[in-house]
């Protein structure tokens, strides 16, 4: 028995080392869509901007490739014309620095303002680009590079992702470790649609493509999009799902949608009156290319497939039903629906939570905390407006706000809130005010659940240390309704 015992203990510590080992080889990549800004070029052609990611190779440095070792997550790959000392191609970056500005995922801004953003934007330049970026690089705000620090502080940003393997992750750094890395960005003949088409094709050739009817030869970020995810729907095997990065509540205008050529031309007023006036048989045409070929929605994409599991449950779906099985059907059509919920929420769910943040908001009026719920909405914005804001060696973020020669020290990120140095009150209603600004949003532009949970999780953890026993009641019944 004692050595059957042992024989049966090895074997499960083979099985365990194998699955770990599994794990950590699993690699992704991800055709980043970022929305489309109001600014530069985007604000006429509705573009938007095209990255990689992938999961399993980081960077020696913004210009150099190697395999990721455990407990990285992997870079951004992005193309521009960075301003950088020397020409290049394309730029690497930790993925959560291109979301987040910073590192860890924990210490990701509650506030997008363009003051913190320049200071994240040093803080990178300083430690990943010394020997990149030493002349007007350094002091122009116009410089490319930095649209690649924080990108979530000024647009919404969509994840297009496949699974892959080492090997063809070493292929990919091999290639791109050896070439010239010049560039050649041009936003007709090469843009950062072309250079992320051939990042994805190099690991599946033609699997993204352009559309050169509806963009008029043009490579564009939707139309590449577009067929990555019709190609990720034809290949199981490859677990296709979509995740939304949402713009952080702040100081920036929301973007846009992306678009391509035609469907710009006939929904933005800048191009349809005048082309309604001129040339309406041209924007008729215009508008039934794009409605029949071009035809594209992200958000439907992420909502439809939130999940890798639901691209397995759609084939077994399509077997049960080209065998006639309609209970397999049915249940199969339900585990898809459950998948979803558990992603994306319900109505009534949303709602709950909805319901929690009015009551929290006018407890927060009644206990004294603010004088009404738009100046509590207004908090975070006038706090920025006359703090000193640093970032710590691991990049979280504090304020320092004086009142009456007294200082008052809060976080800023998500990690250093919860620590005891930060104010716990002050702390309590910022994190209020981003939940109930997410709130706010369009079910289109708010986090998806599972994002949303952390920021409510972190303001329940506030609140329960400021707010007085005697509101226990209102507690209780804040927590019922956003889980209801």
């Amino acid at each position: 028995m004692k050595i059957r015992t042992q024989s049966l203990l090895r074997l499960i510590g083979i099985a365990a080392l194998l699955t770990t080992l599994c794990g950590a080889m699993r690699a992704d990549v991800g055709l980043m869509l970022d929305e489309s800004l109001r600014v530069g070029a985007s604000k006429w052609t509705g573009a938007g901007h095209s990255a990689v990611y992938l999961s399993n190779v980081c960077m020696v440095s913004p210009v150099e490739l190697r395999m990721c070792g455990p407990g990285e997550n992997g870079v951004v790959l992005t193309n521009y014309i960075f301003g950088e000392d020397r020409s290049f191609e394309w730029n690497a970056i930790p993925l959560n620095v291109y979301l987040y500005g910073v590192e860890d995922e924990s210490a990701r801004p509650i506030y997008a303002s363009t003051s913190v953003r320049w200071m994240l934007q040093e803080r990178y330049r300083k430690k990943y680009m010394a020997s990149l970026c030493t002349g007007s690089c350094v002091t122009n705000p116009d410089a490319l590079w930095r649209e690649a620090v924080a990108a979530s502080f000024i647009r919404d940003i969509y994840m297009f992702t496949v699974k892959t393997t080492p090997e063809q992750d070493r292929a990919l750094i091999e290639k791109l470790n050896r070439s010239s890395n010049v560039g050649h960005y041009h936003g007709l003949t090469y843009n950062c649609a072309d250079f992320a088409r051939e990042v994805v094709n190099t690991y599946f050739p033609g699997a993204a493509k352009p559309d050169r009817i509806n963009d008029f030869w043009i490579t564009t970020p939707k139309a590449i999009a577009k067929s990555f995810a019709h190609y990720g729907k034809k290949h199981p095997e490859l677990e296709f799902h979509v995740v939304r990065f949402s713009q952080i509540p702040g100081e920036y205008k929301p973007s846009r949608d992306t678009r391509k050529g035609t469907e710009e031309l006939y929904r933005a007023n800048r191009w349809r009156l005048p082309l309604a006036v001129l040339f309406p048989h041209e924007l008729a045409l215009f508008a039934g290319s794009y409605m029949i070929t071009g035809k594209f929605n992200p958000e439907l994409e992420m909502r439809r497939r939130p999940d890798s599991e639901v691209i397995e449950l759609e084939t077994e779906l399509r077997e049960a039903h080209a065998a006639g099985d309609r209970g397999r059907e049915s249940e199969l059509k339900q585990k898809i629906r459950s998948v979803r919920v558990n992603a994306l929420g319900t109505k009534e769910e949303w709602s709950g939570y909805g319901t929690s943040v009015r009551q929290y908001e006018a407890e927060a009026v009644e206990l004294g905390y603010a004088s009404d719920v738009n100046s509590l909405r207004k908090l975070t914005h006038q706090m920025i407006s006359r703090s000193a804001v640093v970032a710590d060696e691991e990049g979280g973020l504090w304020m320092s706000l004086w009142d009456e020669g007294v200082c008052t020290k809060v976080g800023l990120s998500a990690n250093t809130m919860a620590e005891g140095a930060s104010n716990p009150k002050v702390g309590y209603l910022l994190a209020l005010s981003r939940v109930d600004a997410e709130l706010r949003k369009s079910p289109k532009n708010r986090e998806t659940l599972g994002f949303f949970r952390k920021d409510w999780a972190l303001m329940e953890q506030l609140r329960g240390q400021v707010v007085p026993v005697v509101a226990g009641t209102r507690r209780s019944e804040g927590a019922s309704g956003a889980a209801q």
